[in-house]
């Protein structure tokens, strides 16, 4: 599990090595979430949409987290030390947790360890594309490794020693706690202001695309397996092939045109994911989530700084919502898995992505009628020009 860290850090990113871990990490946990919930259901002998409530509990911790640190913390070494520290206790106690409330309360702590550390990292990168794409491509890195790896752990230790495993991946951070130094106060703490009419419509576009792809996301593997029978290797390797993908598409440093047409792609993923019961249909739409996906991210969020008056207020603000809607999707998604609509599910993930994107489209409206308008002034040149031919022309055949 050490060797997404590894390649983290190879890449020599513009942002302290010691966030970038700490997001790593966190990230891991998380793209754990797809392989947990179903190996835990057939563990603990309960369905699918009990299980989710464990996913949801997680988001809310990290919920709190994100949105309550950038109002009442700094970012500090104490504090990244008791979040890391906090995501140890957590997973240690997720591995001996005899029922799922105390399950469920131990992820809850995880969340808040998770949210902690994605507000360390994103607070030091809002606003600048170089470290928005330094931070943005971790998730899409780490998950290359992750996936195939939380898979064969389960098959072969089981769910109680995979939260063993974790709690280690959690303390990783804990190796870079003395590079944190008051130097990394890239934003200083200070009294909150209120987010811009754009800003809040972007955060609620935020919030709508992670509650309408996590109700599809967090069940993929689930979808694969139980609709799809794809075996759970394949699904761990697709889900590698996404984080492949988003690899580029996070670092992207060209124009990325309007976020809002990428959360178009990533509802249309969605819809073939969770709808359509064939395998190369399934394949071609989690893998180019991804891509989709991880383009249209860091064009959300400097869309967002653009808006904002104060971006790195914003950052925090970003993390939770879109955490929010974390937690309301997979209990969407578990609802209607368990009653069999997995179609219903794409299209109501459609609708609320579609809804986001169109949401972030109105936001951008500056970037679309400047492209507009470049695009009709050659045409307007080019009537002109045919209009004056096209006169010169008639009165040549009249005389």
């Amino acid at each position: 599990m050490q060797v997404p860290v590894r390649l983290l850090l190879a890449v020599k990113p513009s942002v302290a090595p010691a966030l970038l871990v700490a997001i790593a990490t966190s990230t891991m946990i998380f793209i754990a979430t797809p392989f947990l919930l179903p190996a835990i259901a057939e563990d603990r002998g309960v369905s699918l949409a009990t299980v989710s409530w464990i996913s949801a509990t997680q988001l809310a911790g990290f919920v709190a987290a994100s949105w309550l640190a950038g109002k009442f913390l700094k970012p500090i070494r104490s504090v990244f030390i008791t979040g890391a520290t906090l995501g140890v206790a957590a997973n240690l106690a997720s591995a001996v947790a005899p029922t799922l409330v105390l399950l469920a309360a131990a992820r809850s702590i995880s969340g808040v360890s998770l949210g902690l550390a994605a507000w360390f990292a994103w607070q030091a990168a809002f606003g600048d594309s170089g470290k928005t794409g330094d931070v943005a491509v971790v998730g899409p890195l780490v998950g290359t490794i992750t996936a195939p790896a939380v898979s064969a752990l389960i098959e072969s230790v089981g769910v109680d020693w995979l939260f063993v495993v974790l709690a280690g991946v959690a303390g990783t951070p804990l190796l870079f706690a003395h590079k944190i130094s008051r130097s990394d106060i890239l934003r200083p703490h200070r009294t909150r202001h209120q987010a811009t009419r754009a800003a809040r419509l972007i955060l609620v576009a935020l919030m709508l695309i992670t509650m309408g792809g996590s109700a599809v996301f967090v069940f993929a593997a689930a979808i694969g397996t139980g609709l799809n029978g794809v075996s759970v290797v394949t699904v761990s390797l697709l889900f590698s092939a996404n984080a492949i993908v988003g690899i580029p598409a996070a670092k992207w440093t060209g124009p990325r045109g309007p976020a809002g047409v990428w959360f178009i792609g990533t509802a249309i993923c969605a819809m073939l994911i969770a709808s359509v019961r064939n395998d190369v249909v399934y394949a071609a739409g989690l893998v180019a989530w991804g891509f989709v996906f991880f383009m249209g991210i860091p064009a959300a969020f400097g869309l967002l700084a653009s808006r904002s008056a104060f971006p790195e207020e914003r950052a925090g603000d970003a993390q939770a919502v879109m955490a929010l809607g974390r937690v309301f999707g997979p209990l969407i998604g578990g609802a209607l898995i368990a009653h069999g609509s997995s179609g219903t599910l794409g299209l109501v993930s459609v609708g609320i992505i579609g809804s986001a994107a169109t949401m972030l489209l109105y936001a951008d409206r500056r970037y679309l009628a400047a492209i507009i308008r470049r695009w009709q002034t050659p045409r307007a040149r080019f009537r002109r020009l045919t209009s004056v031919s096209s006169f010169k022309e008639g009165s040549h055949q009249a005389e």
